[in-house]
């Protein structure tokens, strides 16, 4: 990424507001990713004695200086056209003499009653005479007008 576009970036009220989001999570994983961003995108633009250092024993591994040196990768961005150039193969028709290793999908089905078969049935529970007073369909909500 180009210096340029990341001091814009790192300058911005969205950046600042969620880096600082990320730095007050209740959540490890997402403060030590913020941690790790801030000290990233600081390291890339700041020299030395300036950059942003927490100093906390998580950004100090191996695995945090692994996500820091994302910042670093290059890629390029190729056409679409490409992705279709000799890596799509193609497949060649099965004639109709040779079998194949394939099972049939009605051997895979499982009828559902031999897996019930086994469980206990309970009976349904008799009405409960507390219960009727919950029926949502008989209580009577009067609105009441507004004043005028």
């Amino acid at each position: 990424m180009q210096s340029s576009v990341l001091k814009q970036i790192a300058s911005s009220p969205v950046y600042n507001d969620g880096l600082s989001n990320r730095l007050a999570a209740s959540v490890d994983r997402t403060r030590f990713l913020g941690l790790i961003v801030g000290e990233s995108i600081s390291r890339k633009l700041d020299p030395e004695e300036r950059r942003l250092k927490f100093k906390v024993p998580d950004t100090e591994s191996s695995e945090a200086e692994t996500w820091r040196s994302l910042i670093d990768i290059d890629d390029e961005i190729f056409p679409l056209k490409d992705l279709q150039g000799g890596i799509i193969e193609e497949t060649t028709e099965t004639p109709a003499g040779e079998t194949t290793d394939m099972v049939p999908a009605e051997e895979f089905l499982i009828d559902d009653e031999d897996l019930d078969s086994d469980l206990k049935t309970y009976p349904a529970p008799d009405s409960d005479v507390e219960d009727s007073d919950d029926d949502p369909t008989l209580v009577n909500r009067e609105k009441t007008l507004n004043p005028l």
